[in-house]
């Protein structure tokens, strides 16, 4: 039975099957009538059952020639997508790439237009986005769970065989509920005054190197959140403290969601930079390499969540 499942003989079934005609099909396919027939009859003697209702002026499917199309559909799309992997592949272009994009730089918009674009240009490559917190981003290079990082933090650990390229910074931006008692306090507030409220905190992910802290006082209390959007709602709501991404922070502000305040000793912006693994020379990774580059299209996408250093 295998021996019917050729491409060739698929073909010669889909391409009958949407004709409604033998005969038809051998002219598309360039091949004679009878060895249309004869194609269709041995596919159906090996598979033991009748795909075709025939008559004199035209076929129909049966219903399990109806359930046979839908497969042998499937099975040349298979074949045409591998026949295009392996000459892609042949090209030097990756079939898979798994990219760790920081969560500072995580948005569903961001993500998805990125992925169109290297869809749009690497339409055989296999994407697989995941994000990380702070250090859990280098460690997910560190432990080959990726192979390229978007916004590792600027203090590169050593070693590991990583090349890294500056694609700009994260600004930050104290900002509180306008209903919070700092919000009507005199500007610059004192350490003292905010570690009387809870700091709401992104826990950095990394598990067997040292976590990164963001922003904390001595002693302040710590409210613990997955990820930055759910820390800016918190920070709306009254529930607590602490710096937010200026880009994050700065539509809240505009709405009157948050107030900006100044603070002794504010943030410094945090580097976010491209890694890659020294040894990747695959196509897709140059060409993003290239790209986050100043002026590159993947730049161009970021570039409201990134300033300068």
């Amino acid at each position: 039975m295998n021996s019917i499942f050729t491409e060739e003989n698929l073909l010669v079934f889909t391409t009958a099957a949407r004709c409604s005609s033998f005969s038809k099909a051998a002219e598309e396919l360039q091949l004679t009538t009878s060895a249309i027939s004869y194609a269709i009859k041995r596919i159906e003697t090996g598979l033991g059952v009748v795909l075709f209702e025939r008559n004199t002026r035209s076929i129909e499917l049966t219903e399990s020639g109806f359930y046979f199309y839908r497969k042998a559909s499937d099975l040349l799309n298979d074949f045409e997508m591998i026949r295009r992997g392996i000459d892609t592949i042949a090209q030097g272009i990756e079939a898979r790439l798994r990219i760790c994009i920081n969560q500072l730089l995580y948005t569903p918009w961001h993500t998805a237009k990125l992925l169109q674009v290297l869809k749009t240009r690497f339409p055989t490559c296999q994407f697989t986005i995941t994000t990380e917190v702070y250090n859990g981003v280098w460690e997910a290079m560190i432990n080959n769970q990726v192979n390229i990082a978007i916004g590792a933090p600027g203090t590169l650990l050593d070693g590991g065989g990583i090349d890294y390229t500056e694609i700009g910074a994260i600004g930050w931006v104290f900002a509180l509920s306008p209903t919070h008692p700092l919000a009507h306090m005199p500007e610059p507030l004192s350490e003292s005054q905010m570690r009387l409220y809870p700091n709401i905190m992104v826990e950095d992910t990394a598990d067997t190197i040292n976590k990164k802290v963001g922003w904390l006082l001595h002693g302040q209390e710590v409210l613990l959140v997955p990820d930055f959007n759910t820390k800016c709602h918190c920070q709306i709501m009254g529930e607590g403290i602490g710096f937010l991404p200026e880009y994050m922070a700065s539509d809240a502000i505009e709405k009157g969601l948050l107030v900006r305040r100044e603070v002794i000793n504010p943030r410094q912006k945090s580097g976010m930079l491209l890694a890659t693994r020294h040894a990747a020379n695959g196509q897709v990774t140059q060409w993003i390499t290239q790209e986050f580059a100043e002026g590159g299209m993947l730049r161009a996408i970021y570039q409201d969540l990134l300033s300068g250093r």
